[in-house]
């Protein structure tokens, strides 16, 4: 993400999230999730100050973006399980890398069957098969739509419903268990979270920062942010990731799949300079066990 709103040394910046995929890790208020912010300013040595093209980057016309364009022709060797440089290499095949010895013995049960000496010029690895990772997609950024208040009769969500292709997808059981853990028309929390979602209902994630979240429920929020643990100033909210993320990816229908009403997370306001990675702090907004239980 390039920030616009950024201090100056987080122009570039980027926030991963991970989370368990257990949802029994997730009962009593546990929050088994983690976020952390790296960033780097608009003057660096990795990124020039003008845009790089999509596809190869031509050395010939970014100018002073010419050590990024030479870098990244060509492919960076990454592990197959999590994605991460890969200073090692199968012994047997030298193809498949691994960033650890770990991750190379977790792969090992898939991999030996094309493990292939013989086989040179190896192309890059997509992860398509890591069972850690969950699924891969480009997410289209949108401003969202303005709309003026509408009364929110069957007839009109059918209408959503129809518009968006992602509800052809989904089962009666999915579509029953998403109306028993929105919550409930007259709750004036969802009531608004309903209106707002239903101008995009493929929406997946809202990215609004130093704004504020959208919570689709009232019970279990977030009270307290705690400052940033590096400069010790406030944090704002950055980014909000929704419940139809789950049917996306295709998780959380199994017996102990993970669930959630919402993942929030709030970034230091000021920027703070860091070295490589800081966790910052997120928050699962569980569905209220009454509405669980329905």
């Amino acid at each position: 993400v390039v920030s616009t709103q950024s201090t100056g040394n987080g122009y570039h910046r980027a926030i991963f999230l991970f989370c368990c995929r257990r949802g029994s890790c997730y009962k009593d208020g546990q929050q088994p999730i983690k976020a952390l912010r790296s960033q780097i300013a608009a003057d660096n040595p990795y990124y020039g100050l003008q845009d790089v093209p999509e596809g190869d980057a031509d050395t010939n016309t970014i100018g002073v973006n010419k050590s990024f364009a030479k870098s990244h022709n060509g492919h960076m060797a990454i592990c197959g399980v999590c994605g991460c440089r890969a200073p090692l290499k199968c012994s047997k095949c030298h193809q498949a890398a691994y960033c650890s010895k770990q991750h190379q013995r977790f792969d090992w049960q898939d991999h030996k069957h094309s493990c292939n000496p013989s086989k040179t010029n190896p192309s890059p690895s997509y992860l398509t098969k890591s069972t850690l990772l969950f699924r891969e997609f480009d997410i289209m950024i949108e401003r969202e739509k303005e709309r003026e208040k509408e009364n929110l009769t069957e007839e009109y969500l059918a209408k959503i419903k129809e518009q968006s292709s992602e509800y052809s997808t989904m089962t009666a059981a999915d579509e029953e268990s998403l109306t028993k853990q929105y919550g409930v028309d007259g709750d004036p929390v969802f009531t608004k979270f309903k209106e707002r979602v239903s101008r995009d209902p493929q929406q997946v994630l809202r990215y609004a920062r130093h704004d504020a979240p959208l919570w689709p429920t009232a019970a279990n929020r977030c009270e307290v942010v705690p400052p940033c643990g590096v400069c010790g100033g406030e944090r704002s909210f950055e980014v909000q990731f929704l419940p139809t993320l789950l049917y996306v990816l295709d998780v959380g229908k199994e017996s102990d799949g993970v669930d959630w009403a919402s993942i929030v997370v709030w970034t230091c306001r000021g920027d703070c300079e860091v070295e490589g990675y800081v966790e910052e702090f997120c928050w699962v907004q569980q569905y209220p066990a009454e509405t669980k239980n329905k």
